[in-house]
């Protein structure tokens, strides 16, 4: 039977209710004050999956498990591992803690600033640059290995927003998840929104490209497609102009 240790955390508490100072007592009191906040709401009987990692290491090598808590017949909080089923706590008398009833409120940032004596600042004027640092952090959410320079490159010279999309999605290792692709497609749309294209007033590089009846001699079958869309050239515009 694995070892579990038996816990009422009003004997780790401070007498007003607030965390200890000590730090490895802290340490544990904030998991346990977790697994109160996930399994506080339960009903008898019932489970829930956490977010908190396994601190096991059986053979030696780290469990990759998350803990789970359970609610027993006694009002009991249980937590244990989903993968090694190792038991970590059994908590007593939690109910008076302030996590008792799941997790507390949202505070917003500026009630925390009034309470602490801190004075707001004004909110401060976008600036261009603030566009390029997200589209580099959403290009490196879907693991994209281009810069964000690369893509506002791509995108000044794409005659549609869908070029430069597809050659962006040409250049992932694998599919990335719905949420990161609903994160950088807007920022994507922003970017091409206020990117200042000033030669579209005649044909973009694409159009006149496309425009033309032959290739560019020196242009490799191998080198990047003129039109923008980050694809090779032999797998582009000179198949289309072939195919024509």
């Amino acid at each position: 039977m694995s070892k579990i240790t038996v816990v009422n955390p009003h004997h780790w508490l401070n007498e007003d209710g607030s965390l200890p100072e000590e730090s490895r007592v802290r340490s544990r009191m904030i998991r346990v004050a977790q697994c109160i906040e996930y399994g506080g709401t339960l009903c008898i009987g019932e489970s829930r999956d956490t977010l908190l990692p396994c601190r096991c290491r059986p053979g030696g090598m780290a469990c990759p498990g998350f803990m789970m808590v359970l609610k027993q017949k006694d009002d009991a909080i249980q937590s244990f591992c989903s993968v090694c089923t190792q038991d970590e706590f059994l908590i007593y008398e939690w109910e008076d803690t302030p996590w008792a009833r799941g997790p507390s409120a949202p505070i917003h940032v500026d009630a925390l600033k009034k309470a602490a004596g801190i004075s707001s600042k004004p909110p401060r004027a976008p600036k261009p640059t603030d566009l390029k640092l997200m589209l580099a952090r959403t290009l490196t959410l879907i693991g994209c290995p281009l810069s964000a320079t690369q893509v506002c490159d791509l995108v000044s010279t794409s005659d549609h927003l869908t070029i430069a999309l597809d050659a962006v999605m040409a250049t992932l290792p694998g599919p990335p998840t719905t949420g990161a692709i609903e994160r950088f497609l807007p920022v994507l749309m922003n970017v091409w929104n206020q990117t200042p294209r000033s030669g579209l007033a005649g044909p973009s590089q694409g159009q006149a490209y496309r425009c033309s009846s032959s290739p560019p001699q020196d242009l490799g079958r191998n080198r990047p497609c003129p039109c923008g869309s980050g694809k090779k050239f032999k797998r582009c515009c000179i198949s289309k102009s072939q195919a024509n």
